[in-house]
């Protein structure tokens, strides 16, 4: 996702929650009246958007200003998401030996 289609994203989050910055609606009704319509969000399309959501975006951005309505960047970006033939033997032969814990432990 590149910085043009993160800074979109911010802007749609902003207006869903900009009537509530001005002071023009209750959150609550707000939340309400809202978390119930599908949205077109850039660069994911069709959504809903839960009201949960749309309170934590209103608490990110007066924390944190409009950079926080971005969406954030992987912390693995960059980084092979698949396991060597050399680490999957190794975590396999853990296993065996620990078969009460599950192959994630292992695999961090």
């Amino acid at each position: 996702m590149n910085e043009k289609t993160r800074e979109e994203i911010a802007l749609f989050r902003y207006g869903l929650i900009a009537p509530l910055l001005n002071g023009h609606m209750e959150p609550k009704e707000y939340f309400q009246e809202l978390e119930g319509k599908t949205h077109q969000v850039p660069y994911y399309g069709e959504r809903k958007v839960a009201a949960k959501t749309m309170q934590e975006w209103l608490l990110h951005y007066r924390r944190n200003g409009f950079d926080a309505l971005k969406p954030k960047r992987r912390s693995d970006r960059g980084n092979s998401r698949r396991l060597s033939p050399d680490d999957k033997d190794h975590i396999l032969e853990i296993r065996k030996e620990f078969l009460h814990m599950p192959v994630s432990v292992f695999y961090e």
